[in-house]
């Protein structure tokens, strides 16, 4: 039998990552194939919450996927393996959530809340034996979840936002037509107002950080398949024939798995250094080539593969940084290489089997950057899609009831906490190397858009309530009058608040 490399087996693993970075089901599919997961839905839902490397977006569009039977398996699995025992519902929901990143959708978030209010009801019997029905907790959890929402959106005005009475009154009658306790729901409005609902870290993260300190015109770096490889001090070379003085063209290198980002150092702080942008190159049919000349002993030249151009030239400082970067960059070269070659091969799959008939632009989904078609990579910006999907490809599911993605997502983002130090590699089973990242950065930026919700239609599982007045609060259209069947010409209830911005 052949035995492939423990190399080789180190960078299929992180292509699966890639894969499911951009799509979660074939990343699913590529990782079972190569023997890397039990093809389990148990097997995967601890592959999720344990494994390092999985975007926290791309795994709530996963558990999200209504369409799948097999997802929401896994879905059941993922909640059966959390601890939720001896906590308020808010406390539980909270640790729940920094699993995955919201998605934006009601009718995925109402699913999310439907597992999480049954294991809930398993974990903690105590606390729900205090109320009337399990499918309080539901509703309980779909109402913090719009409450973060309301409280946190950046350009909500203050005065705009959910006070605490309006809170416990448009909670009115949710427990099988009684009140929850008010001391609960003004613990729940407090630790909410206090600290805001989002997803726990992950590569992205340390990611944004990287771009925060990035100034100019520059692509956007935080995608969901994108993570830090390593970081590297080198100088540029313009003429290899022509001796500069020492330390003249510093070049700050950021080298990630698609991409490789050169900056110059901007300013200097004690505690940040603010970078400026001056180009990129995709990985993909990159050659590197190490060289020694009179002037330079430790260059390193990039060139493409398919025509010969030279890309950029450097100098390291020192022979150790000029192997340990190069061994990096051909290693990350070699797995979007790979990514490459399955997007070639799918699209030959799809032809044969007649399914073929869209554009090849549409059909990408290795994040991999066409040098020839695609007019991103001729500007330096390595993708395709701000999410990192190639247009036309992207799955839609669930069209009714629907949210703006940003109404909640973007609550929920974690853009605020950082990696306390930055490390080589971001994900599980990249490559060690000796060489550290010693770039500092100042604090991330919050990236803000008009993220409030409206219009929201009502729970499928608020027994007795078959349609209800489409309204303008977050919580009032949800709960204030659940028990009872409205028409679109009736009266909106007095509790609503707008919350147009």
């Amino acid at each position: 039998m052949y035995k492939v490399s423990e190399t080789v087996r180190k960078r299929q693993y992180r292509v699966g990552l890639n894969l499911f970075n951009k799509k979660p089901e074939r990343g699913i599919a590529y990782l079972i194939r190569r023997g890397f997961l039990e093809n389990s839905p148990q097997g995967v839902a601890r592959f999720l919450i344990s494994r390092k490397g999985l975007s926290k977006q791309m795994i709530g569009e996963y558990l999200g996927n209504l369409q799948s039977p097999f997802n929401m398996a896994v879905l059941e699995c993922f909640s059966q393996e959390l601890d939720l025992s001896g906590v308020q519902v808010d406390v539980a929901l909270r640790k729940f959530q920094t699993y995955f990143r919201m998605p934006g959708e009601a009718q995925k978030i109402e699913r999310l809340m439907e597992v999480f209010g049954q294991r809930y009801c398993q974990c903690d019997r105590d606390v729900v034996a205090g109320f009337r029905s399990p499918d309080t907790v539901f509703v309980l959890a779909f109402a913090i979840i719009m409450l973060n929402t309301d409280l946190h959106t950046p350009n909500l005005k203050p005065e705009r936002r959910m006070k605490l009475e309006d809170f416990i009154k448009n909670l009115r009658g949710i427990d099988d037509g009684a009140d929850i306790d008010r001391d609960i729901l003004v613990g729940i409005y407090e630790r909410v107002k206090a600290n805001e609902f989002k997803p726990g870290s992950d590569h992205v993260t340390q990611v944004m950080k990287v771009q925060s300190t990035i100034v100019g015109k520059k692509p956007n770096m935080a995608l969901p398949h994108r993570r830090l490889v390593c970081y590297c001090r080198l100088y540029e070379i313009p003429d290899i024939y022509k001796k500069e003085r020492p330390g003249v063209h510093q070049r700050e290198v950021f080298l990630f798995n698609d991409l490789l980002v050169i900056t110059k150092i901007l300013s200097k702080k004690k505690n940040s250094v603010t970078y400026t942008f001056r180009q990129s190159f995709p990985l993909c049919g990159m050659v590197v080539t190490l060289f020694e000349v009179p002037y330079y002993q430790y260059g390193i030249r990039l060139s493409q593969r398919v025509d010969n151009k030279v890309l950029v030239t450097f100098n390291a400082r020192n022979e150790h940084d000029r192997c340990k970067f190069a061994e990096d960059l051909r290693e990350s070269i070699s797995e979007m290489d790979e990514m490459e070659n399955l997007r070639i091969d799918a699209e030959l799959e799809r032809q044969k089997s007649g399914r073929g008939g869209r554009s090849s632009t549409e059909n990408r989904d290795s994040g991999v950057a066409d040098v020839e078609v695609c007019p991103c990579v001729q500007s330096g910006l390595g993708g395709c899609d701000s999410d990192g999907y190639p247009e036309g490809d992207r799955e839609h599911h669930v069209p009714d009831t629907v949210l703006k993605r940003s109404a909640l997502s973007n609550s929920l983002l974690d853009i605020h906490e950082q990696c306390d130090k930055p490390q080589r590699r971001g994900s599980m089973g990249s490559l060690d190397s000796g060489m550290s990242i010693s770039f500092q950065s100042i604090s991330t930026s919050t990236v803000s858009h008009d993220s409030s919700p409206q219009n929201v239609q009502s729970l499928s599982k608020a027994k007795g309530s078959k349609q209800m007045i489409h309204q303008q609060s977050f919580l009032g259209g949800l709960f204030a009058k659940r028990e009872r069947k409205v028409s679109r010409a009736e009266e909106p209830n007095p509790f609503s608040r707008s919350t147009d911005v």
